[in-house]
């Protein structure tokens, strides 16, 4: 009987203290993300899914963002777009839409790192898009550099410049923006959408760049005909010490758009590396969801997916984000900053 008593006891005690570790980790994220504090925010989602699970992680993480005011007013207007069958474009447009591709987007374009998707949908709605000319398999910190060169040779010609950058492209947008701060030369830029970025880098990038794996890259890459220069500066610490130096031009509107899966949303393209980087709290399946936004900006989790996106009706949902992005940039002032 008393052994009993004692099992049920020692249960109940668990229980209460997964609850409390669970509620404090929440409680810790929503002020960490209003502080805008990513290596905080972090922390507070590897204690929670260490104490809830991945998935209930994951949940928080959509759940506390679209509490947001400036979140939660900017997802009405793309779900509103999203309901609508089509939209017009107000004419006549005034943006140019630079498109940041990911990593090795040449070789490897079934990811969706090209972004020839995205680029077919803006033309589609009348919206012009091209390609920023960067490497496909260079550094961050070498295509940063390219991609601030590029900007800066657009400013004469009198466009509004939107960067929508993916997955590695996210860094180097990142970068480009903070050197033209710097040089004064980012007058001309107005948005920035960060799709899925490696903003403070990937775990896996640390996984390959580890002996003997950086060995076994180095000679699967050479078959390609690569170099792998580009995984050590996908790193978290190179990554994280890069990005804590970086500060954005203040009238930049930056939009993060951002795939939150569980664990039954995972597909064939992210399943290993999930597990992967699991013990860091929840992902994407290429990088922690805390080091993928940035915090300041507005913020849509679309949870129920995984980094790649893959889903029927993506143009449906580019397309509204792209309206949802006008509209804004019409009227800053509609909702709150």
């Amino acid at each position: 009987m008393i052994g009993r008593t004692l099992v049920l006891l020692l249960g109940v005690a668990a229980a209460w203290l997964a609850c409390s570790t669970g509620d404090a980790a929440e409680n810790g994220f929503a002020r960490a993300l209003e502080r805008g504090d990513v290596a905080a925010m972090r922390v507070a989602l590897a204690a929670h899914a260490q104490a809830t699970g991945l998935d209930a992680a994951a949940e928080l993480f959509s759940r506390t963002i679209d509490a947001v005011p400036r979140n939660r007013a900017f997802r009405m207007r793309y779900e509103q777009a999203l309901a609508e069958p089509g939209g017009a474009v107000r004419a006549p447009s005034r943006e140019l839409f630079l498109l940041v591709p990911g990593w090795r987007y040449r070789t490897e374009p079934a990811t969706g790192a090209d972004l020839a998707q995205v680029r077919a949908v803006l033309e589609r709605l009348g919206l012009e898009a091209r390609l920023a000319p960067i490497a496909e398999n260079d550094t961050v910190e070498e295509n940063a550099a390219a991609l601030a060169a590029d900007i800066a040779r657009l400013a004469p010609g009198g466009r509004r410049i939107v960067l929508v950058s993916t997955s590695k492209g996210g860094p180097e947008t990142h970068l480009a923006l903070d050197r033209l701060r710097r040089a004064d030369g980012a007058g001309h830029v107005v948005a920035w959408v960060n799709i899925g970025g490696l903003l403070h880098g990937t775990a896996i990038a640390d996984y390959w760049d580890t002996w003997p794996r950086s060995w076994l890259a180095a000679i699967g890459f050479a078959f390609q005909g690569h170099h792998t220069r580009a995984i050590p500066s996908m790193a978290t610490a190179a990554s994280r010490a890069r990005a804590a130096e970086l500060q954005l031009p203040r009238h930049v509107l930056v939009v993060n758009f951002l795939a939150v899966p569980r664990e039954r949303d995972l597909t064939d393209w992210t399943r290993s590396n999930y597990a992967l980087l699991a013990e860091h709290g929840p992902n994407d399946g290429l990088t922690l969801l805390a080091d993928a936004i940035v915090p300041e900006g507005i913020t849509v989790a679309e949870l129920g997916f995984d980094h790649f996106f893959r889903t029927p009706d993506l143009d449906r949902r580019v397309a509204a984000m792209a309206l949802a992005l006008l509209a804004t940039l019409d009227r800053p002032g509609d909702f709150p900053r």
